[in-house]
């Protein structure tokens, strides 16, 4: 059986390190690299989450991409303690190590580039804000049409949000990049929305 190929795009709170461990463990999956956005913290908090993840699942061989720091348009809202003020429960210290560890190239360009080796392979796993996915579809707006699958965890069913009564979490935190990856990615999409 060939290997499921994934690229993760995460802001790698206490739920998406969840996942990024149960793809790690899951058989027959190869993660070809982990991107990652702003959402539960900040970008660089986010980027040092991963490698908490990686150095845990003793997976440090897999690239790190930091991307966007916010939203397409406005400010960054402010972000939650909800997991604390890193994203992992503030239970460790933070360290400058994984600055070291994170790739040079962007995550736009990672994505882009994974996508394009591996045409016709790739499911995408976005697990947080949607602006790093909205802004490579814009820089190749080819990118859905060489996708195998795009899965999203966001949205929200019957008006019913998680952040506020009405608004998801990762939909909110930028809803534009939101709507540009609804309209344009045709790929195969499967949305994983809130339950709340």
């Amino acid at each position: 059986m060939a290997q499921k190929l994934l690229i993760i795009d995460t802001d790698c709170g206490i739920d998406d390190a969840l996942a990024i461990i149960v793809a790690l463990a899951a058989p027959g999956v190869k993660v070809l690299g982990i991107t990652c956005c702003f959402g539960n913290t900040d970008v660089d908090n986010v980027c040092q989450n991963v490698m908490r993840v990686l150095t845990v699942c003793q997976q440090t061989q897999i690239p790190v991409f930091k991307g966007s720091a916010g939203p397409l348009i406005g400010p960054v809202a402010g972000f939650k303690d909800h997991f604390g003020t890193d994203g992992l429960g503030d239970v460790l210290e933070n360290s400058e190590i994984w600055k070291g560890q994170i790739q040079k190239e962007h995550a736009l360009h990672a994505l882009i580039r994974l996508v394009n080796e591996n045409q016709g392979e790739v499911s995408l796993i976005a697990l947080g804000p949607l602006t790093n996915l909205a802004l490579a579809v814009r820089l190749d707006p080819t990118l859905p049409q060489k996708l195998k699958d795009l899965y999203i965890m966001g949205g929200n069913m019957e008006g019913k949000g998680n952040l506020t009564p009405s608004a998801e979490f990762n939909f909110s935190m930028d809803a534009e990049s939101a709507y540009v990856v609804l309209e344009e990615y045709t790929c195969s999409t499967h949305i994983a929305t809130c339950q709340c």
